[in-house]
């Protein structure tokens, strides 16, 4: 279930116990804003906790799944982008949305941050070091879990070697 279809292995970002722990709290994240969209009546907040519930998701299933370094990089990205919006609904008066300008400590959202800040944290680190994300890692991924695409596609071989021919 956790294996790879990217040429190193032994690389950050396929590491299974990391991927286990961060797919677990994306997906308390997600349960967090799908929960908050039942409370919202401001219709760019419920579009947010959607869109933050949906990569959240999509984030901790590439990471159970055969796709942890696209999983790292959209859970990373949805975890980094749902803070700074909490940020701004929290330092700027929106207009619609009165109710959240300064209320920093609102208990939901601040487990949501302390997940969040977890997750960046840890995709930072999974996305570094010695053997580092590439381009060609994401695409092979991609391709690997879309169905319908072939594995005999130009380019979908190893990101560090030729593609084969047929």
């Amino acid at each position: 279930m956790l294996d790879s279809p990217a040429s190193t292995p032994h690389g950050r970002a396929e590491h299974g116990g990391a991927r286990v722990v961060a797919g677990a709290l994306l997906l308390a994240d997600a349960g967090i804003h799908v929960y908050e969209v039942t409370d919202a009546d401001v219709p760019f907040l419920i579009g947010g906790f959607i869109a933050t519930a949906v990569g959240a998701t999509v984030g901790a299933l590439l990471l159970l799944t055969r796709g942890p370094r696209l999983g790292w990089v959209v859970g990373g990205l949805t975890a980094l982008l749902t803070t700074v919006g909490y940020i701004v609904t929290r330092a700027t008066p929106i207009p619609t949305d009165e109710a959240d300008y300064g209320n920093w400590l609102e208990p939901l959202g601040v487990c949501s941050l302390v997940i969040q800040g977890i997750i960046v944290v840890m995709a930072a680190v999974a996305l570094s070091g010695p053997a580092p994300v590439r381009p060609g890692h994401l695409v092979q991924e991609a391709r690997s879990m879309a169905p319908g695409l072939r594995p005999d596609d130009p380019g979908s071989g190893p990101p560090d070697e030729p593609p084969t021919s047929p």
